[in-house]
């Protein structure tokens, strides 16, 4: 079943992010702090597939673009369970999404891949999306 993340769903969303991410160290209360940000700011959501257990999780962020004339919905952080990887879970997860978002008038989907995850590029791509650019980050401070 896909639904949306709710409160007392964050130790399997951990989980998850620790594979998504695992040679970053997580801290705990500042991945708590950003969740629970998550579920009060209607701009935000979190999108799990549940079978007996949270295997696959994206979250959205949505905000208004000139180029569109509207909403655009940034999809981020999308990861599916190791063990269940390859069964079709994130397309379903992608499309079902895309078509909640799409009902509530989102103009254009977002997202954004790091160079060395190539498994994923092609998967994008194989939903539809076009690669169209470069996506820069400066943390402050950083030089």
């Amino acid at each position: 079943m896909i639904r949306r993340i709710q409160e007392h769903d964050f130790e399997q969303v951990i989980r998850l992010f620790t594979q998504l991410w695992p040679d970053m160290p997580l801290s705990y209360d500042d991945v708590k702090s950003v969740y629970n940000e998550y579920n009060r700011n209607d701009n935000y959501q979190m999108w799990c597939y549940d079978d007996d257990g949270i295997i696959g999780i994206v979250t959205i962020t949505r905000r208004q673009a000139f180029y569109y004339g509207g909403p655009v919905a940034i999809l981020e952080d999308i990861v599916i369970d190791e063990q269940h990887r390859g069964r079709g879970i994130g397309r379903q997860l992608v499309e079902y999404v895309e078509g909640e978002l799409a009902k509530e008038g989102i103009q254009c989907f977002e997202v954004s891949s790091d160079f060395h995850r190539e498994g994923a590029h092609v998967f994008w791509e194989k939903m539809g999306y076009k690669r169209s650019g470069y996506h820069f980050r400066k943390r402050p401070n950083s030089g």
